[in-house]
């Protein structure tokens, strides 16, 4: 047994800094975050969602009433039952406290959104409510409804102020101005009134539109309204007196859409007839007129810093354009069919496209242009993807074959042929394993450079496995077929998890770049967020009308784009599963998203094909469960928390991060495993303020000794090992001691590299000793002993 012998030179009388002792278990509910629950939103034919201001509720409209959700966890919280048909629109007061709803039944109701309970049933409407909306202070509510009228609500008491009468024909939409002192209504009898809100009388009818009028939108400061009418004009009034400012003539055709800068002073319009005019606010003149769609523009939209306008139109390419030279930025139109998969190269200067023509193509992402066009494939290719390194590119496609091309050349280098029709294939993240699902109903893993069958993996209960998808790590392969997803482990080939909450088929898998969330998309319309560790449902998100073909996390994890039948990309938080944008740019199936490695650039392909290039603006940081003290980082303080819990059991519990009812060794390794980085030298620091190397050896042992195998699991277990090395000193070493040794007492820190047996000799000034301190065998660590 190795003996360590510490010895003193002199013990002085000195002045010594006293370390405070460890700080005292907070109490529990500071730290408490709630435990995140499963979300359906599929119950019903879906309406409106609308979250509380606070963004602590989400109200979801459906045909059997409107259920409450924690916008946080997506616990379901009630449903609100009382409307005899199909929820038609449903609003936040400005305060979180009411919620309204409007039905095809006729009724608006107002709801105690603390108790759920109907504070007021409104029933003067005698067709379907269209549309609902609050006065920004709270106090009235308007709504419009297919009787042709506009009806003004006291919230409080829930009588009716006003019936507003004018319109002779449905009122679509009702909009507040900015201060709130008016109300803007459109109508198909061509007409646009401006209401008095506080006496529900008509402060001005706008008539000079001779056709319907579905497009009306306040200037940022109130003091302009602006209308498209399908008399192919726009016009601009002044809100104060209801006069024409500007009648813009310059259309051949209905005005479908129009916009606002964000500053107020431009003006965009889109028409039936594919033009997009621009126009001088304060002059009316026209600026530009934007002709590259040949089809109709559906919409128009500013970007926020005014620079860009997105157009959609019926010639099916959403366009982006530079608004101050006019000139289009990207719109990717050399595929004769639809274009089903696109898949971005590591250094995001190339794209690849799959489409119906048997064709892939390479772009050049920075100036759209055509790079090259492969041809091998005799039928529909389906899915492509980029090897790690860039250098390859896997194409599978209905004609039954896989094709391995040399990027750099656009040569052949194996053509892989044991499969039916080939759905999916994905590269593992070391490259030298491709993945391929196929209708034969399995996953077969390939040998990259060889182009050999590895294994094949035959778990599916049906045919056509659409997707497939390796984990960041590369130990974990997901599938996905009908109504299920598998979930493997790649050494061994052996089902780890079988999820099955879709209701059909399932389209597409992707894993998070942290490797810890899978999401779905699926063909009954809806994608699904699951916990990989533990194969549990996190989110179901429902906004999607039609089936959701592909899905993609960004580079930085926070967001998912889908792209969907319904024609439309939608982006979504990851951590709370709420909607972020829907771009609307396509006019047919959107088959693939991908986004670009810096996350900047969204790129889809669609039915119609031309692939769109979408410009994403970053997400914002989400909260993770792991952050257990909510101060927006795990770290040491979370770590310290689980530990200080461990044996609790109980339901919703902060520390129970993985959810099974208990706190123990599990969930400190999952904190463990969300650390930003525990090699930084901040973490490594406030380690040795408030660990202990010998805790922190407990925890290792007790993690080792758990057969888990998941990526969350093993991250965490390294990122404790990196502590412990962090804690075990370099050398033996004696510390200086406090307060000074002539008090009662005294605390002597010292550290040890390695196990020794410890001894401590204490000596007076003249260097006779006075005292020896036995410690016995002690592992290594930092000490600190009352002598």
């Amino acid at each position: 047994m190795k003996k360590l012998t510490l010895i003193t030179l002199t013990l002085l009388l000195t002045t010594a800094l006293v370390l405070p002792p460890a700080t005292a278990q907070e109490d529990s509910t500071r730290w408490g975050l709630p435990e995140g629950a499963i979300l359906r939103l599929g119950k019903g034919r879906i309406g409106e969602l609308a979250y509380s201001p606070d963004w602590t509720l989400l109200a979801v409209a459906s045909s059997i009433g409107v259920w409450l959700y924690d916008a946080q966890t997506y616990q379901e919280l009630t449903l609100l039952t009382g409307h005899t048909g199909w929820v038609s629109s449903v609003v936040f007061s400005p305060d979180g406290g009411t919620l309204a709803s409007g039905g095809e039944d006729g009724t608006i109701r107002l709801w105690n959104v603390a108790t759920g309970t109907v504070r007021q049933t409104l029933t003067g409407d005698t067709g379907i409510v269209l549309s609902v909306a609050f006065s920004p202070d709270g106090g009235t509510l308007a709504s419009g409804s297919s009787d042709d009228t506009i009806r003004l609500w006291d919230v409080a008491t829930g009588t009716l102020l006003q019936t507003l009468t004018e319109h002779t024909d449905s009122v679509w939409n009702v909009v507040f101005s900015p201060d709130g002192g008016m109300l803007a209504s459109g109508s198909d009898d061509a007409t646009v009134r401006l209401w008095n809100v506080a006496t529900g009388t008509v402060q001005h009818t706008l008539t000079e539109h001779t056709d319907d009028v579905r497009s009306v939108v306040f200037s940022p400061d109130g003091g302009t309204l602006a209308s498209g009418s399908g008399d192919a004009t726009v016009r601009l009034w002044d809100v104060a007196t209801g006069t024409v400012q500007q009648t813009l003539t310059e259309h051949t055709g209905r005005v479908n859409s129009v916009a606002f800068s964000p500053d107020g002073r431009t003006l965009a319009s889109g028409s039936w007839y594919g033009t997009i005019q621009l126009w001088d606010v304060a002059t009316g003149t026209l600026q530009q007129t934007l002709t590259e769609h040949t089809g109709r523009v559906n919409s128009v939209a500013f970007s926020p810093d005014g620079r860009t306008l997105a157009s959609g139109s019926g010639d099916a390419p959403v366009r982006l354009w530079d608004v101050a030279t006019g000139t289009v930025q990207q719109t990717l139109t050399e595929h004769t069919r639809w274009v089903r998969s696109v898949a971005f190269s590591p250094d995001g200067r190339t794209l690849a496209s799959g489409s119906g023509d048997a064709t892939i193509r390479l772009w050049d992402v920075a100036t759209g242009a055509l790079q090259q066009t492969l041809t091998k494939h005799t039928g529909s290719v389906h899915s492509v993807a980029f090897s790690p390194d860039g250098s390859m590119l896997a194409s599978g496609s209905w004609d039954a074959t896989i094709q391995l091309w040399d990027v750099a050349t656009g040569t052949v280098q194996h053509t892989l042929t044991e499969h039916l029709r080939v759905h999916s294939v994905a590269f593992s993240p070391d490259g030298g394993t491709l993945a391929s699902g196929s209708d034969d109903a399995t996953v077969r893993l390939w040998d990259v450079a060889t182009g050999t069958l590895q294994q094949t993996l035959t778990g599916h209960t049906a045919p056509n496995v659409n997707s497939v998808a390796f984990s960041p790590d590369g130990s974990m392969l997901a599938s996905g077929n009908w109504a299920e997803i598998c979930l493997w482990d790649v050494a061994t080939g052996t089902l780890q998890h079988t999820l099955t909450e879709h209701t059909r088929s399932v389209e597409s898998v992707a894993f998070s770049p942290d490797g810890r969330v899978l999401a779905s998309g699926s063909s009954d319309d809806t994608i699904r967020l699951w916990d990989v560790a533990t194969g549990t449902l996190q989110h179901t998100l429902t906004e999607h009308t039609s089936i959701v073909s592909s899905v993609a996390f960004s580079p930085d994890r926070h967001l998912l784009a889908s792209g969907s039948w319904d024609d439309t990309v939608r982006l979504w938080d990851v951590a709370t599963g709420t909607l972020q944008q829907t771009l609307t740019g396509h006019t047919e199936s959107v088959e693939s998203v991908a986004f670009s490695p810096d996350g900047g650039t969204l790129a889809s392909g669609s039915d119609n094909g031309p692939v769109l290039l979408w410009d994403i603006a970053p997400a914002a940081p989400d909260t993770v469960r792991e952050d257990i003290n909510g101060d927006g980082v795990v770290n040491i303080q979370d770590l310290k928390f689980v530990a200080a819990q461990f044996g609790q059991m109980g339901e919703d519990m902060p520390a129970d991060i993985n959810g099974d009812g208990v706190v123990n060794i599990q969930d400190l390794v999952l904190v463990a495993g969300a650390f930003g980085g525990a090699g930084a030298p901040a973490v490594q620091a406030a380690a040795r303020e408030v660990l202990v190397a010998a805790d922190v050896a407990g925890w290792v042992a007790q993690a080792q000794t758990v057969a888990l195998t998941t990526p969350a699991y093993q991250r965490g277990l390294v990122v404790l090992e990196q502590l412990l090395a962090s804690l075990e000193p370099e050398a033996a070493v004696l510390l200086a001691n406090y307060p000074n040794p002539f008090n009662p007492e005294t605390w002597i820190p010292y550290e040890l590299a390695e196990a020794a047996e410890v001894q401590v000799s204490i000596h007076a000034a003249d260097g006779k000793r006075v005292r020896t301190l036995e410690f016995g065998q002690l592992p290594a660590g930092i000490y600190q002993t009352k002598g």
